[in-house]
């Protein structure tokens, strides 16, 4: 520590050093910008840009137009033309007789004791009626429709 303390008493005796002449401190450069060079180049910028697109387009379209009007037609890619008589449209059969009206199948709710599925909105189980219908059998993936006239219709999620 009094190592510390010599070093620091010397070094408040010693003469104080001169600072190297340097030159005086640099001064930032006024602002001479007008208001109309502000806005001036942007806008110089932005009208090039749409000129060069403009006359891009241009050309482009004009060398389009030129080679239409100047190509003259090709004797050897001319095709010939054959008069094909219109087909006889047969009209399509009838569609077959509509289906009865299957009622939706909006899910299964599947267990091997008890069974169960949503149709038309209400919770049927094997053996339940609903509408005209018998539920007869609940799997995973059907439901089995019975209709008075002992029709069997099996309904699954796509129907």
């Amino acid at each position: 520590m009094s190592l510390i303390n010599d070093a620091l008493k010397q070094a408040r005796q010693a003469p104080p050093r001169n600072p190297p002449n340097s030159l005086p401190p640099l001064q930032p450069a006024p602002a001479e910008s007008s208001p109309t060079a502000v806005w001036l180049v942007p806008a110089i910028i932005i009208f090039l840009v749409f000129a060069a697109i403009f006359f891009i387009g241009w050309a482009a379209a004009h060398r389009t137009v030129h080679s239409i009007v100047t190509a003259p037609p090709d004797p050897e890619t001319t095709q010939q033309v054959e008069v094909v008589s219109t087909p006889v449209v047969v009209p399509a059969p009838p569609p077959p007789a509509a289906a009865p009206d299957l009622p939706k199948l909006q899910g299964i709710f599947y267990s091997p004791t008890a069974p169960s599925a949503i149709l038309d909105g209400k919770t049927v189980r094997p053996g339940d009626k609903f509408r005209q219908y018998k539920v007869t059998a609940i799997t995973k993936f059907t439901v089995t429709l019975i209709d008075p006239d002992k029709k069997e219709f099996k309904i699954g999620m796509s129907n």
